[in-house]
């Protein structure tokens, strides 16, 4: 029974150790599960925690009608999660080049990847709150190819944080199945 939950394990451990609290004040279970952690399942759970910081950020919606209602496609604002996405990114990319070549690491890069292509199209349609003097006297028309664009390019926003967090679970998953081998 024990078995399946050391991924989840493994994750709130190192949450713990993260957050600075020391192992001597944690169950001693929790202890002999990270002592029976390899090292590719600790370098994997350190990846998918990183990853679900960004997943907390966006709201992944289930279907398009759910998005229409609401609209909105983080959690945070743009330059929050511009501001977690690179300190996120470097180090998910060294964990997860650690790990063996397999469906895990795939997974994990490509969750990492849809974050980073999803931010890109945030970024093409993000507009500040603050208008800066300079883009006032950028008086160019939109032609209607940039009009089209501009109203679509939060479905795809959207898309994109669906697939990351497809991929993180999948992910997880695999973590979990690592786990119980």
């Amino acid at each position: 029974m024990k078995r399946p939950f050391l991924a989840l394990l493994i994750l709130c451990s190192l949450s713990a150790l993260a957050h600075g609290q020391s192992l001597a004040r944690r169950d001693h279970a929790d202890v002999q599960i990270i002592e029976d952690a390899t090292a590719d399942q600790v370098v994997a759970a350190r990846a998918i925690l990183l990853l679900k910081r960004l997943d907390d950020d966006v709201i992944v919606y289930r279907s398009i009608g759910q998005f229409e209602e609401s609209g909105k496609l983080a959690r945070v604002s743009f330059e929050a999660f511009q501001i977690d996405l690179s300190e996120v990114s470097a180090e998910v990319r060294a964990n997860a080049s650690r790990l063996p070549a397999g469906r895990l690491k795939t997974d994990i890069f490509n969750a990492l990847a849809s974050y980073h292509d999803g931010a890109f199209y945030w970024r093409q349609v993000y507009r500040p709150r603050v208008v800066s003097v300079s883009s006032l006297t950028d008086n160019r028309d939109s032609s209607p190819s940039e009009s089209f664009f501009q109203s679509y390019t939060p479905y795809t926003v959207a898309i994109y944080w669906r697939q990351a967090n497809r991929c993180l679970q999948r992910a997880i998953q695999q973590a979990a199945s690592l786990s119980q081998s």
